[in-house]
This record gives C-alpha cells, sequence and structure tokens, in this order.
C-alpha cells in the first residue's frame, strides 16, 4: 500500500500560477508536459531544470518526438522559458502568465516578426498551432523569414510538396516516423497503421487490439525499431518461453513494457547443464533422462532456484546420489519434481524414505 507523505518531497506553487496552468485551455499533451516541468522544477524548489526530452517523455509516458513539439509550441508561445543546457535544455515555467499566448491568438496571428517571441533557438511550430507550415527562425527577430526576406528557393519549395533533393532525401518521414511540417497528415497516419499491421500479425496472442492500437501509437516507431521489435518477437516466440499462452502478456502490456529489449533465453546454461547432466548420470537410467539440447523455460527457472535450496558445498553432486540411496521416488515422478521445491522438502523431509515405502 503506497502512503504518500510531505517529508518524502511536495511541489510549492504559487495558487495564482497553478489556477492560470489549469484554465489557459492546454491540450492534454501541453498539459503533460507543463506539469512535468513543474515537477522538476518548483519540485526541487527550482526555477529551471536542464531536462531532455526523453527525461520528459519517461515521467509523463509521451514518445520523445511528441515531447519536442510540444516544448518548442509551448516555448513560441511564451508559456515556458527554453534556453540550450548541458543534457537537453534548460527548462522553466514562465511566472508572468499574462504574457502566455494561447494556441488560438497564435493561429490568428499575422506571419510577422510581431508574432515570434524571441528565444535562443530554433522553433518548429506545428501545424495545430498555426496555419503556416514553415519552419520560424526565433534566435533574433532579423532571421525570421517573412515574406519580405524569405530567400528564393523558399519561394520555389512552397509551390511543391515534394522535398528538394539532399534536403530531406529518399526517406519523407521525420524522426520517430512522424513526416515534416507541411506533409498531409493521412499519410503519417496510415504509414503508422501499416506498421502495427505487421507489429499485430507477428504477435502471437491478439487480444485488445484497442488498446495495442494506442500502446502502439504512443510508441510511433520508425521503421527500424520496427524490425527490432518484430526480430524480438520472432526470438521469443522461438525460445519457448510463450510456448503456454496464459504466459504470453497482451501486446498493449508487452509495448508499454518496452518487451523488445528483454533478454531471451534460448538455451541453458553452463550450471543448468551441470544440474540436468548429475541428475542423468545417477538417476537417468531409472526415471529417464532429460535432454539438455531442447530448451524448457520453466525447467531453468527451476534449476535456477534448485540450486539455492543448500548453501553446502557439493550439494547438486551429492543431492541424486542421496536420492537415489534413501529415497523413494513416487510414480510418474521425475527430474522436474524432484528439483521442486515441494519435491525436495518432501523428499528431505523423509516423506519418501525407502522405510517408509
Amino acid at each position: 500500500m503506497s502512503t504518500p507523505q510531505l517529508e518524502d518531497g511536495f511541489i510549492r506553487i504559487a495558487n495564482e500560477l497553478f489556477e492560470a496552468i489549469l484554465s489557459h485551455g492546454f491540450s492534454q499533451r501541453e498539459l503533460l508536459v507543463l506539469l512535468t516541468i513543474v515537477r522538476k522544477t518548483y519540485g526541487y524548489g527550482k526555477k529551471e531544470d536542464d531536462l531532455s526530452a526523453s527525461q520528459i517523455g519517461d515521467l509523463c509516458s509521451l514518445a520523445r518526438p511528441h515531447v519536442t513539439s510540444t516544448l518548442n509550441a509551448l516555448a513560441l508561445r511564451n508559456v515556458i522559458t527554453k534556453r540550450p543546457g548541458r543534457f537537453g535544455s534548460m527548462i522553466g515555467i514562465q511566472k508572468n502568465h499574462t504574457k502566455w499566448v494561447s494556441a488560438g491568438q497564435l493561429k490568428s496571428a499575422p506571419d510577422s516578426t510581431e508574432s515570434v517571441h524571441p528565444s535562443t533557438e530554433s522553433v518548429h511550430v506545428p501545424n495545430e498551432y498555426r496555419g503556416s507550415t514553415e519552419s520560424v527562425q526565433v534566435d533574433s527577430t532579423e532571421s525570421v523569414h517573412t515574406k519580405d526576406n524569405l530567400p528564393k528557393d523558399n519561394h520555389q519549395k512552397k509551390s511543391s510538396c515534394a522535398p528538394a533533393v539532399g534536403e530531406q532525401g529518399e526517406n519523407e518521414t521525420g524522426e520517430g516516423g512522424i513526416p515534416p511540417a507541411g506533409q498531409p497528415k493521412r499519410r503519417a497516419a496510415d504509414e503508422l497503421l501499416a506498421r502495427f499491421e505487421r507489429f499485430y500479425e507477428a504477435y502471437p496472442r491478439k487480444r485488445s487490439r484497442n488498446d495495442a492500437v494506442k500502446a502502439f501509437t504512443k510508441l510511433n516507431p520508425d521503421d527500424a525499431l520496427l524490425e527490432q521489435i518484430l526480430a524480438s518477437l520472432e526470438q521469443v516466440k522461438a525460445s519457448g518461453e510463450w510456448s503456454d499462452p496464459k504466459f504470453i502478456p497482451y501486446p498493449a502490456s508487452w509495448l508499454n513494457a518496452a518487451g523488445w529489449l528483454d533478454e531471451v533465453q534460448a538455451v541453458y546454461s553452463t550450471d543448468e547443464v551441470a544440474v540436468i547432466n548429475a541428475f542423468n548420470d545417477v538417476l537417468g537410467a531409472q526415471l529417464g533422462d532429460v535432454s539438455t539440447s531442447i530448451f524448457v523455460p520453466a525447467r531453468a527457472a527451476a534449476i535456477r532456484e534448485f540450486v539455492t535450496f543448500s548453501q553446502k558445498p557439493g550439494f547438486v553432486e551429492k543431492f541424486f546420489p542421496w536420492v537415489r540411496d534413501n529415497a523413494a521416488i513416487p510414480p510418474r515422478a521425475g527430474f522436474d519434481w524432484i528439483i521442486s521445491r515441494k519435491g525436495f522438502a518432501d523428499i528431505s523431509g523423509g516423506q519418501h524414505g525407502k522405510k517408509a515405502a
């Protein structure tokens, strides 16, 4: 049971500022990012902190590209301060909330230097905040591209949706599979759906598809990550870990837990093989040899637990000869029962002694 205490830390923020956050009309994604910044700054008694998009995304469960675009939008609207840091960006809340610009105000603002708040880095404005699809340079008001100083090559780009050679290249999708501003959102959605269908077809337990779609959309893998995920699925399916369907997690759970990064054991370790061979040498003829070439994940886990039952030196080497000489093994019992906690307890406790039998 969780029992949060103020002694373990708390967030000290002025009521006026918190109420401004609540009433400003932020989207859900903006609010998550904004509250994460509050946690990482005011939660530690700081005005700003050196934060990366990945760090923020991990805390509020958003994909890194989504965090990046949201941070840029909030900085452009003067809701947060953002400047280069050592590990990411030095980010803080703009306390004077009267200077905040709403998304609606930004949409209706004319495309001029007056509508851009100065910052220390280039900010790309997502389509959801502006009608224009161009990137806005905000290093200074002189570097902002307006209709009067727009470079010639940019005028040419406006007449075509195709990227110039050497700019976006053959791969028309941006980081994380998200297309750059100006390309149809429908195309991005179709590409994401196609990636999901490849994943869902390969996943061995097809349950709660809608939850799986949400988890996959949140992850938004590019082609390289998708191939890594698919390769991991083939590996775990070949290992036998999922031979019993009840041990296969739902696809959404597997994605949310980054299951493709889990290590998959496909063969017995040297120590596990040693235990199996010790059994085969002593009891194999009586109870049946155990194969070391056919990997059974549950058996490997049981062996790892079995070797912890005693700390006496040479425990494994001495145990099976002792069982042969002192125990009457129940019918149909074999290696797996003998090394189980119940089997070990019954045998070592004398319940299956030869005299008792």
